[in-house]
């Protein structure tokens, strides 16, 4: 990998340099919360950091140098007069300041975009395992999921079985009930579930520092026939959107695909948000499945699939899964029931 981002950065100028957190952790695979990642042209890659992490770091990361961070004075001594990249999107304005001050300096957005975007097998094998310890955390606990449990009460018993798994959650998890469930991004409360509640939870796990994305709505005793209406059009307008999801297909129609099916079922006005983004070290990465996106799906790209009918006062329906790109279809990594 590194030696397809050197051909890179010869386009560009002499090293690329990221301080980021989640693009240090994808490069050199150690979890830190500083650190300055150097990859020059020639292929040589350093990660200068601080004590607190330098022999854990030396010790477990074998393709770059580990130095002691000192400073960007300390740093052009070693490197000398080259002209550095940084992505324009993953540097605060003191951090540019501060390394405009010692080197030459050019910006290019989104530069690790292109690697990251598709997974290598070990990728793949790391988000598979993160679905399969959010997976078997809510069957745990899912007998728990009726009229009684508040909303706050069973978030607690699925995250408490991330941990027991070795893992945690890759992201707040969202539990939203009754009316909570019309709004995609709801806070979870100390909303008692009652019968007759639709209910989404909207969950993921670690594993290897990969994450995993995944929303179930379940039906809570006498449902409306309005909210089984709706579920089944998000159920089938999922299927659609992953049978999509291959190489070669524009982001865009897949979204395209997936919102033509909603609006024809008439809820239409009611599916306010794309339909799903890439997933790897980050809950949200490229590409995005919308219908701006300008990306195109390629081969074991891993994005999830995740339409949603939201009717305020009413409830919503939101089914989701992290989708493999293959050549013919999208398969699924989640095997959780629908």
């Amino acid at each position: 990998m590194i030696e397809k981002i050197a051909k890179k950065i010869e386009k560009h100028g002499d090293i690329f340099l990221t301080i980021d957190e989640k693009e240090r952790f994808y490069l050199t695979k150690f979890p830190s919360s500083f650190g300055v990642v150097v990859i020059t042209s020639d292929s040589d890659g350093f990660l200068f950091t601080d004590k607190r992490y330098l022999e854990a770091a030396q010790k477990k990361i074998k393709k770059f140098t580990v130095l002691e961070w000192k400073s960007f004075e300390h740093l052009k001594e070693i490197f000398g007069n080259k002209k550095v990249i940084v992505d324009g999107e993953r540097v605060t304005l003191k951090q540019f300041s501060e390394i405009e001050k010692h080197f030459e300096t050019t910006t290019v957005n989104g530069f690790l975009k292109e690697f990251r975007v598709v997974k290598t097998e070990e990728e793949i094998y790391a988000i598979t395992r993160a679905v399969a310890i959010a997976e078997q955390s809510l069957k745990d606990v899912l007998h728990l999921l009726k009229p009684g449990i508040t909303e706050y009460q069973f978030r607690k018993e699925l995250v408490n079985r991330m941990f027991y798994y070795g893992s945690e959650e890759s992201f707040e998890t969202i539990v939203a009930s009754g009316k909570g469930s019309s709004i995609p991004h709801w806070k979870t409360s100390q909303k008692e579930i009652k019968d007759g509640d639709v209910v989404i939870v909207d969950f993921g796990s670690i594993f290897g520092g990969y994450l995993s994305d995944i929303t179930r709505t379940f039906l809570i005793g006498n449902v409306s026939y309005e909210l089984k209406k709706i579920y089944d059009t998000v159920l089938e307008a999922q299927l659609k959107g992953m049978e999509a999801a291959k190489s070669g297909m524009p982001c865009r129609e897949v979204d395209k695909i997936v919102r033509n099916f909603i609006s024809k079922k008439g809820y239409g006005d009611h599916f306010i948000h794309g339909t799903g983004h890439g997933i790897g070290v980050e809950i949200h990465e490229a590409p995005t499945l919308s219908l701006r996106s300008n990306e195109i799906l390629k081969k074991n790209c891993v994005v999830t699939v995740e339409p949603g009918i939201y009717i305020p006062e009413l409830g919503g329906v939101r089914i989701e899964d992290d989708v493999l790109v293959g050549e013919d279809g999208g398969y699924s990594l989640v095997t959780l029931q629908k």
